[in-house]
């Protein structure tokens, strides 16, 4: 047992170090841009009209926009976070906005905020565990387990606030069964605030608070009369501080409207059902194995990992439901349930790729994990379940599933992109296809969401690489004094009007990563005829 503990010590470390390593090595992909953008206090509006004017920028103006100065504190983060994102709560962004009066880098900073919640959690997890089950074994394993996930080692490097968000949604649901348990004035308060800080971190914190009420009412009317006269001062207790803690988040839930709402539309769009159930497979897959593989690897790398996943994943829950005591397996059922119901129910129905999106899933993964942590403790630890031979195989089978994670993470660290931060993960080559092309010009526009891909691909550009911006359909004239000339995600219309009526054809120079070149033609006549005849057609 003392090995076991020593082992399973040793890889909650390795998890808080793979935390910690090389934060700034990853490409800062769209998302994390926007990140950057509302906690130094800069707005939408302002970067638009900055940079889309038809004036030559560089790479090193671009990033202006990702920069902290004193005159923008953390008012301002909050005023632009509101006026422009507020379907994301402010928790996260100001707790960045701190660190960068002591940490300048706005890499770094964002994501440093995202690792030390990152490494919490791992605690979170633990307390979460031993609340539920009553085992420091069952704990320690399900905190080694969430250490190394490939997943949650992945939002614990992304500037977002996902990794901020599971670990207060950890802490409510530690805080919940605490505040249970002893029924107290101070264990309802605590409960009360730990909650206000996850709906100030992510929105779909309501649902978590919704799991935790229907599993506090199962509490009170499981057991009849008797149960309702035991437990209905601990349902009085959860009802008054939800009651406070949505109060509490009413200010900010008041500036949500339609409008940023609608940001998030694009997960309503029709998917095939084969390929949402596709990516639920992989997704399951990526919480303990995950070497960035997709559908175009050789498929004996592919299938044997979620083969093995799901099988685990069904036997869990079976083998809990069985085995589990019941307030837990029921906890856990609804800690999961409610979200995994929220998004795949409308996909199911109305079709849709809701449930595609990993980084909601966050409850029902973590709910998933301690499972599997109270069945794998279970089937290594007691003799009198299984003969020794059977429990060597489990004892053989955790420890794959921990080196898998391991081995997932010591590969992730290095990379410059991984699997979520499409469709910036093409950036980096692209910048490298740019760099070889000394005094080049790069036009691009407010196509398509442009903003985020432009502020990010400016990380990868040297400082002094010209940019000329604008915003479709109007094209300024071009310069001709660069040597080489590339399009960046211009729409469609444009480059069509570039290759029709200028002096250049448009050639790809690295089609996936949405560049292309453009070259003069040899009948070219001169520059200003071209300009002249691309502004009348336009």
């Amino acid at each position: 047992m003392r090995r076991l503990t020593a082992l399973l010590l040793l890889v909650i470390c390795l998890g808080c170090i793979f935390r910690l390593s090389n934060l700034s090595g990853k490409i800062f992909w769209h998302d994390e841009t926007y990140t950057g953008l509302y906690a130094t206090g800069h707005s939408k509006t302002e970067a638009d009209n900055l940079l889309f004017n038809g004036q030559v920028k560089t790479a090193a103006d671009i990033l202006q926009l990702q920069t902290a100065s004193p005159e923008r504190g953390l008012e301002e983060t909050l005023r632009q976070l509101a006026a422009y994102d507020s379907q994301h709560p402010p928790l996260y962004y100001l707790l960045v906005r701190l660190l960068l009066y002591v940490q300048p880098d706005t890499v770094v900073a964002s994501r440093l905020v995202a690792a030390i919640a990152g490494i919490f959690l791992i605690l979170g997890t633990y307390w979460l565990s031993f609340e539920l089950f009553g085992s420091a074994l069952t704990a320690k394993l399900g905190a080694a387990l969430v250490a190394v996930s490939p997943f949650h080692y992945l939002y614990a490097q992304e500037a977002r606030e996902y990794s901020l968000w599971a670990l207060t949604l950890v802490l409510a649901s530690a805080a919940c069964l605490r505040a249970l348990r002893q029924n107290t004035c101070r264990s309802w308060l605590a409960y009360c605030l730990i909650v206000t800080s996850s709906l100030y971190s992510f929105i779909l914190t309501l649902l978590v608070m919704a799991s935790h009420g229907l599993y506090v009412g199962w509490l009170s009317f499981a057991h009849g009369k008797t149960g309702w006269k035991n437990n209905h001062k601990q349902l009085k207790n959860f009802a008054i501080s939800t009651l406070i803690s949505l109060l509490l988040f009413l200010p900010w839930l008041s500036v949500i409207n339609r409008a940023h709402a609608q940001q998030v539309s694009w997960t309503a769009q029709p998917i095939a059902f084969a390929s949402l159930a596709k990516i639920w497979a992989g997704n399951l897959t990526r919480l303990f194995f995950d070497l960035n593989l997709d559908s175009s690897d050789p498929i004996l790398f592919t299938l044997l990992p979620v083969l093995c996943m799901l099988g685990l994943t069904v036997y869990a829950l079976w083998w809990s439901y069985q085995q589990m005591p019941r307030t837990a397996s029921i906890f856990l059922a609804l800690l999961g349930g409610v979200t995994l119901l929220t998004f795949v129910g409308p996909d199911l129905l109305m079709s849709g790729r809701r449930s595609s999106v990993s980084r909601y899933l966050i409850p029902t993964y973590l709910s998933l994990e301690l499972a599997i942590a109270y069945l794998l403790s279970q089937k290594i630890t007691s003799p009198t379940v299984l003969p020794a031979f059977q429990r060597h195989l489990w004892q053989r089978a955790t420890a794959g599933l921990l080196l898998a994670g391991i081995l997932s993470c010591v590969v992730s660290i290095p990379a410059d992109t991984w699997w979520h931060k499409k469709n910036s993960h093409l950036n980096p080559e692209v910048a490298r296809v740019i760099g070889q092309f000394p005094n080049s010009l790069i036009v691009s526009s407010d196509h398509n969401a442009n903003l985020g891909e432009l502020m990010s691909l400016s990380y990868q550009l040297k400082p002094e690489q010209s940019l000329l911006l604008f915003q479709e359909p109007e094209i300024p004239p071009i310069p001709s004094e660069n040597s080489s000339i590339f399009l960046f995600n211009l729409a469609k219309q444009s480059k069509a009007q570039l290759d029709k009526f200028s002096q250049y054809s448009v050639i790809p120079a690295h089609a996936e990563g949405r560049l292309w070149q453009l070259i003069q033609t040899p009948t070219a006549t001169n520059s200003n005829q071209s300009n002249s005849s691309l502004n009348e057609n336009n």
